[in-house]
């Protein structure tokens, strides 16, 4: 329910799941409420937003290969399960002076997270608390000079995340960060755009696991991007992106590693060159892409006997990406996407040997019809070719997850304010999984059939 009279507003909303899933000892439940209040007057805008959900699962586990092929729905965990508590508070604000727009939000969350996990002689629970406090002021203006329209960006992050788990590790992390973007576009000029932007980060990080010396780093990162489009003739955009981005480990990640130091940053140089040709009734485009990966924050399953996060050695993912649609005889709409990655470690003792976990290609269509009569339909398949187990890095294990197709289609009819629809996915019953951590073993089964039924009031 949203409310809105005058300067002040509010909103409320409430949800409640439930579900069994595909799989034995794999229900999910979940409740989460979540309300906001925002004065809103001459440029000047302040709000208040409180977010909170509980969720609780059975964990059904992983099977090896001989295991899936006789039951995929079976579990070898029946007595796992875990539960995260969230909660979140935000206040925001935000205040126009001519063409510069100044805003700041704040905000602080809690987790709750346990878990219960049979090693063979009844469940061992563990439980962890993490909570997260943000500020982040910002500056935004919008100027026009000589046709060219020009967004300037600039901001300031500073974060706390902290975090304590029942056997006595303690772990935080301190961040702060500045950043800068400008944007400019040119339409008298072939409709040209060119972006440049960087960010500057340092953050202090401890660990203490309880069984040693607290573990303490400091380290500091640069990210930076220029990108850029311009339409050399009607109908046909050309655009092309540079940059270096990074992904700090949080102290989740930290808090469950197989080295002895805290985790090093991941860091990824970015190439992209693409054009876009047609309209909103027909439209094609194609892009290249290439992105060399350090340090890449990874679980590695043959870690500790159980697997552990860890930073891998270099590795380059590139490719390919086809996508279009065409509106056709009114009512009907195709859509398409084909995407080809080459994945592979370029250092260390695995250097030249496939990556894993990442298909090589991903194929999807799909069919719509959009009648003026209150009904729609759609079908779509994709496909998904084979990829590497996740603890085949030596490229030796004779086993891969076996590529898959799935189907899946949805109709719906209007009747007044109502909106009722039937959805089916994995309509051929396909048994497959995506997800194998180790050779022949390790295995996520992936949902089989599912048919919905939905009914949706607008008032």
């Amino acid at each position: 329910v949203r409310h809105g009279e005058g300067p002040l507003s509010f909103d409320l909303a409430a949800d409640k799941q439930g579900t069994d899933n595909y799989r034995d000892n794999n229900a999910f439940r979940q409740k989460s409420i979540s309300g906001g209040v925002e004065w809103a007057v001459d440029g000047s805008r302040l709000g208040l937003r409180v977010e909170s959900a509980r969720q609780h699962g059975r964990l059904p586990g992983a099977l090896t290969q001989e295991e899936f092929d006789a039951n995929p729905r079976q579990t070898t965990h029946p007595n796992d399960f875990g539960s995260l508590d969230s909660d979140r508070v935000t206040v925001f604000g935000e205040h126009r002076i001519g063409s510069v727009e100044l805003a700041a939000e704040l905000s602080h969350r809690e987790r709750e997270v346990k878990s219960a996990y049979d090693f063979g002689s009844g469940p061992s629970e563990s439980t962890y608390r993490s909570r997260q406090t943000q500020f982040s002021p910002r500056l935004r203006q919008m100027s026009r000079r000589d046709g060219m329209l020009n967004e300037f960006v600039a901001g300031v992050d500073l974060t706390r995340w902290e975090r304590s788990t029942s056997f006595g590790s303690e772990s935080s992390q301190d961040a702060k960060a500045v950043y800068v973007r400008d944007e400019m576009r040119f339409a008298s000029v072939y409709n040209a755009r060119l972006a440049v932007g960087a960010r500057h980060e340092r953050f202090d990080k401890e660990d203490d696991s309880g069984f040693g010396s607290p573990e303490q780093g400091e380290q500091s990162q640069n990210g930076w991007s220029v990108e850029g489009s311009i339409d050399p003739v009607a109908g046909i955009t050309v655009h092309a992106k540079a940059g270096e981005s990074y992904r700090i480990p949080n102290a989740d990640e930290n808090g469950y590693r197989a080295s002895s130091g805290l985790l090093d940053v991941q860091t990824s140089r970015d190439l992209e060159l693409g054009v876009t040709a047609g309209s909103d009734a027909r439209r094609i485009s194609a892009r290249v892409f290439r992105h060399r990966l350090t340090n890449e924050i990874f679980f590695d399953p043959t870690l500790n006997g159980f697997g552990a996060n860890t930073n891998l050695d270099p590795t380059r993912r590139q490719g390919a990406e086809v996508e279009g649609h065409l509106t056709f005889a009114g009512d009907w709409r195709i859509t398409g996407q084909l995407q080809h990655v080459k994945a592979k470690f370029t250092d260390g003792p695995n250097a030249g040997r496939e990556m894993v976990l990442v298909p090589k290609n991903v194929v999807t269509a799909r069919l719509a019809w959009m009648p003026a009569t209150g009904q729609t339909a759609d079908i779509g398949a994709q496909y998904v070719s084979n990829q590497r187990v996740g603890n085949d890095f030596a490229n030796t294990c004779s086993a891969r997850i076996p590529s898959y197709t799935t189907i899946d289609a949805r109709f719906a009819q209007k009747v007044g304010n109502w909106e009722f629809a039937v959805n089916g996915l994995n309509l051929a019953d396909r048994q497959y999984y995506s997800n194998a951590f180790g050779c022949r073993s390790g295995i996520y089964p992936s949902d089989g059939r599912q048919l919905k039924l939905s009914a949706r009031y607008d008032f």
